[in-house]
């Protein structure tokens, strides 16, 4: 580790049950410290209140290079020094990124009192995806999806590793999922690292593009056509509408089935991973309910493009069922995207 990187690390003391002292005392001297926070109620002149108290005990983090921390805590009282990891006999001292950090301190901000912390002991992140949450009140933050013991829904969990977790119930929002850091090149490596693909920065446009797109070169646009420059516009802007959607996936059922449609269209007219996004359409489909419209659009695509004639039979019967009465503005636009997609003479 270099010593002259500018890192957060962890500030121990010999006094028990100051740290909130120790971290204003810093503040004033211009440093930059964070301590996990949580309400508790204390019984105070025979009332109980609720008040902020560290979240564990003598977690104090405070900003700098190594010198500079020591440097900071030198002369003070309270017996303070830099905590050393326990996983070590050598000068190795317990720090952490600039990046894990200001994850860590955004998602204690953010959920305030509904946060909930652990010791390293109490919680076992298992090996998953790791997610980045997009749009909503957890904008941004990092951190992996789990059910905990206790918890009756899914927790976003984010970590300080060795150190301290924090969970929050999950928001129903869209998850990015982040890929791995590629590995260094070594001298018997010379593969060259992939190269960052751009994501989408309007997921909710891209996906009605996406849709739009794969809907109107797959039965939209007659064949004759297909060889003009419309076509090849509409097919590479469509590939690249895709790319930019597929590191995304929808929290909620209906969200991931709306993104999940128009993935799925886009795959077959490409001819690309196909079976997988069939697979995502499909399990997206089974969260829906059975009266929702939009469970009975996806049988109406996977009926035409992957000639299930179980998804044909249901929607044939649903719209043979609204005959004789008044449609809906919903149900009229169903009918004519039945007529679209069945009538077609473009090959699936």
């Amino acid at each position: 580790m270099d010593e002259n990187e500018v890192r957060w690390y962890v500030i121990g003391s010999v006094t028990r049950d100051h740290e909130l002292k120790i971290r204003d005392e810093l503040r004033r001297d211009a440093h930059e410290c964070f301590v996990p926070l949580k309400y508790e109620l204390k019984g105070k002149q025979g009332k109980r209140q609720r008040v902020l108290v560290p979240a564990l005990p003598g977690l104090i983090f405070v900003r700098g290079t190594l010198e500079g921390v020591r440097e900071a805590i030198k002369f003070r009282r309270d017996g303070l020094f830099i905590r050393k990891s326990s996983f070590s006999n050598k000068e190795d001292y317990l720090s952490v990124s600039e990046h894990d950090m200001r994850n860590f301190i955004a998602f204690s901000d953010i959920a305030g009192e509904n946060i909930t912390y652990y010791k390293p002991d109490e919680i076992h992140l298992q090996a998953g995806d790791k997610i980045r949450i997009t749009g909503g009140f957890y904008d941004g933050c990092e951190g992996v999806v789990l059910r905990i013991k206790g918890k009756r829904r899914r927790q976003l969990v984010v970590s300080i590793p060795s150190l301290i977790y924090a969970s929050v119930e999950l928001e129903p929002e869209l998850l990015e999922l982040i890929a791995p850091e590629p590995k260094e090149k070594t001298a018997g490596n010379t593969q060259k690292a992939p190269q960052k693909k751009e994501r989408s920065k309007n997921i909710v446009e891209d996906r009605k593009l996406l849709f739009d797109y794969a809907r109107r070169l797959l039965f939209e646009i007659p064949s004759s056509y297909q060889h003009e420059k419309e076509y090849y516009l509409l097919f590479s802007e469509m590939r690249r509408i895709r790319e930019r959607l597929l590191p995304f996936k929808g929290y909620v059922a209906a969200q991931e089935a709306e993104l999940a449609l128009p993935l799925y269209m886009s795959a077959v007219k490409l001819e690309e991973d196909v079976e997988t996004a069939e697979q995502r359409l499909r399990e997206a489909m089974d969260r829906l309910h059975d009266s929702s419209f939009l469970k009975l659009r996806i049988r109406l695509y996977l009926a035409q493009l992957a000639g299930d004639e179980m998804c044909r039979r249901m929607v044939d019967e649903q719209v043979a069922s609204w005959k004789g009465t008044r449609l809906s503005s919903q149900q009229k636009e169903f009918v004519s995207e039945c007529k679209l997609v069945f009538t077609s003479s473009q090959e699936a």
